[in-house]
């Protein structure tokens, strides 16, 4: 496939990664502090491919954010480096209330609209402290960006890269995803491998692997169940009053 060079850059979807519990304490939704870098090496391999690989590669999606206005995800997430054992994580997400939750560990994080600011709860039974509660001024529910937001975030210019393949078409979670996979090399050798599946009707990655140039997993996340549209704030609810909150401020 003469047309179709090899670079070394990655997908934009697994360039944010990061460890469950480095986040979880973080203000005014779930930021990703750890990042995974990559350097572009020079263009040095041109595989071949067929014609019908070719037109295939042109394969597009269309991106739609508004999914996460309202939603329910519940995902797996891997991450060799930051010992990271396919921990499983639920965020549900409404007009007024916003939860993610830690199944594995019981660490929940809850956002409670008031007003013009959001309350903000972290209960975590792994913490010596206890729960805590404290105020994000001057923020709403509708502002909070979260982990799995981040995650699958992907740049709709994706199926035009020069590295990029449209593989086929495979459903994850029950819904229709077009998968891709991207490669990068270096002195004619792989270094990387990703492949993404992106959701038919969203344009985000459901599901992420990145390997090594030895073909050893290096993060992935899989959304198991996905629901957008119909989430209300009593299904978000969380009972607080069984809860001693210690108050932070800032």
């Amino acid at each position: 496939m003469s047309g179709i060079r090899i670079t070394a850059a990655l997908l934009a979807a697994c360039l944010l990664l990061t460890a469950a519990a480095g986040c979880k304490k973080k203000k005014g939704g779930e930021e990703l502090p750890s990042r995974y870098s990559y350097t572009p090496a020079p263009e040095t391999t041109e595989p071949e491919v067929t014609t019908e690989d070719a037109r295939d590669f042109q394969k597009a999606f269309q991106k739609d954010l508004s999914w996460q206005k309202n939603y329910l995800v519940r995902y797996r997430y891997f991450n060799a480096a930051q010992n990271v054992n396919n921990a499983e994580i639920v965020e549900k997400r409404a007009s007024t209330a916003f939860s993610v939750e830690y199944t594995d560990t019981g660490l929940l994080l809850y956002y409670k609209a008031n007003g013009n600011n959001t309350d903000y709860y972290v209960i975590d039974p792994a913490s010596g402290s206890g729960p805590v509660h404290s105020v994000i001024a001057g923020k709403q529910i509708s502002s909070l960006s979260s982990m799995f937001m981040k995650l699958s975030n992907v740049n709709a210019t994706l199926p035009a890269q020069s590295n990029v393949l449209y593989m086929y078409d495979e459903p994850v979670a029950g819904r229709a995803c077009h998968k891709y996979i991207q490669r990068a090399y270096a002195d004619a050798k792989l270094t990387e491998t990703v492949y993404v599946w992106i959701d038919a009707e969203y344009g985000f990655a459901m599901k992420c692997e990145d390997y090594d140039a030895a073909g050893q997993l290096k993060t992935s996340w899989e959304a198991t169940e996905f629901a957008a549209g119909g989430v209300t704030a009593e299904d978000v609810y969380v009972d607080l009053s069984a809860y001693q909150f210690t108050e932070e401020v800032g």
